[in-house]
């Protein structure tokens, strides 16, 4: 279970005013973007997935497809499959549940229980179950019942499709955190800070589509510009929130990152889009590291992707 950024920051309180035409007059590629650092006999791409996507989207792209082949080291967020969910439940099971004789129901206002209510009973869920759901899980649930009710447990992204492709491929894949790290990220809120995240997001649950559709237009063409246009509107009033779910995380990575680009051989990095770009994103602090980042374009060449994160 991959933490949303689009259900993260609307939880989070966090304005959704966007302009997604910022980056209208620059050059865009035939798709996402991906990086590539270079040092020795090291390579390493970069690439920022969207962590959730309509069935049968497609996004992939020769450029995108020849790094997947290249590399025989493949690095994610986080583990999926069997164990990693049998630790998400677990997790769930001690931090995401209401004590006894307590209930959303008793939490929110009864409009407020209802809109709630509603958009579960759609994707299918159980009241008895999601009304005892603590805030953060109500509000990790909620988004994603919203805004994909006919196929909430089957959810995947681009990352989920490089998953399958390193489990066939490669016998080397690495994770930067584990399930319970990750999850934390939504449970260091009080509880009262939680419940007015959740409140929050039922308020704006009508914008969160044309969120996710913005984000998703702008990544899927290419438009890194625009995608960090966005995402710094969208955490412009909750620079704390935006230290926790990237900064924090981005610093600790590098950790990781910096003896991949003195390993001989090839990686591939596989992150959220939100992680990639802006003066925090990965690309910045690579290149602060005295790294040269290179992005690659369709026609064979290459951008200073160092020039672009300094500004």
């Amino acid at each position: 279970m991959r933490v949303s950024l689009l259900i993260a920051v609307l939880a989070a309180g966090m304005g959704l005013i966007l302009n997604p035409a910022h980056a209208a007059d620059l050059p865009r590629e035939s798709g996402p973007a991906i990086w590539r650092v270079q040092s020795g006999e090291s390579t390493v791409y970069i690439f920022g997935s969207i962590h959730v996507l309509p069935v049968g989207f497609s996004w992939t792209t020769p450029l995108i497809e020849q790094a997947m082949a290249r590399s025989d080291l493949f690095v994610f967020e986080v583990p999926v499959g069997e164990a990693a969910i049998a630790e998400e439940r677990g997790f769930i099971r001690q931090n995401g549940i209401l004590p006894p004789r307590r209930s959303l129901r008793r939490l929110l206002s009864s409009n407020e229980f209802e809109v709630y209510s509603s958009v579960m009973r759609r994707a299918g869920l159980i009241e008895a179950q999601y009304e005892r759901y603590r805030p953060w899980l109500a509000s990790l649930v909620l988004g994603l019942a919203y805004l994909h009710p006919d196929n909430l447990t089957t959810l995947k992204g681009a990352d989920d499709e490089i998953m399958a492709f390193a489990r066939n491929e490669s016998p080397a894949v690495m994770y930067f955190e584990t399930p319970t790290q990750q999850l934390q990220l939504l449970t260091n809120a009080t509880d009262e800070a939680q419940l007015a995240g959740l409140k929050n997001l039922i308020d704006r649950l009508p914008s969160s589509q044309n969120l996710e559709r913005d984000l998703r237009d702008a990544w899927s063409q290419g438009d890194a510009e625009g995608l960090n246009a966005q995402l710094d509107a969208i955490f412009r009033s909750r620079p704390d929130a935006r230290d926790f779910l990237v900064s924090r995380r981005n610093r600790t990575w590098l950790g990781t990152i910096n003896p991949l680009l003195q390993r001989p051989g090839a990686t591939m990095i596989t992150v959220g889009a939100a992680h990639i770009g802006g003066k925090i994103g990965l690309l910045a602090l690579i290149c602060s590291e005295g790294y040269r980042v290179e992005r690659l374009l369709d026609k064979g060449g290459v951008a200073d992707a160092c020039h672009t994160a300094a500004q």
